[in-house]
């Protein structure tokens, strides 16, 4: 905890005091949240262009219950636009989650990989389709 608030610290004074390219700011962002993250929390392109997607979030959870701990990777991939949406959209989930979990260096503290496909309407963008596929981490890395 105390490596992130003095990282943290580090990345607002850099901010404040110098006029730097934006562009190596957001890389310099992005490095320090993977360290603190893990390696591949970000999803790689390779995810996106499964599917033809437009972005995606990343969500991770942990809770604790009576002594056990449950701890989720929820990705929510929105307006994918490939055929496999159409046609075979559990096997697009199921690979979508087999790549994040190869990716991700912290996989193995997670139990469960929920992928939300999300759908939106472009003339109503409060009128939205979901489906979503849960899979067991230890299945995909067999």
């Amino acid at each position: 905890m105390k490596k992130q608030t003095v990282l943290l610290a580090l990345i607002a004074g850099m901010l404040s005091s110098c006029a730097c390219d934006p562009e190596n700011l957001i890389k310099g962002a992005m490095w320090g949240m993977e360290k603190m993250a893990g390696v591949g929390y970000f999803p790689s392109p390779e995810i996106l262009a499964l599917g033809n997607f437009e972005r995606v979030e990343v969500s991770m959870s942990k809770q604790h219950l009576d002594g056990e701990t449950q701890a989720e990777i929820e990705l929510r991939l929105i307006n994918g636009k490939g055929p496999d949406m159409h046609y075979s959209e559990e096997n697009l989930a199921r690979k979508c989650a087999e790549l994040y979990a190869k990716e991700y260096s912290k996989i193995y503290e997670y139990q469960t990989i929920r992928i939300v496909f999300i759908q939106t309407d472009p003339f109503q963008p409060d009128n939205m389709a979901m489906s979503e596929y849960s899979f067991q981490v230890e299945d995909l890395l067999q």
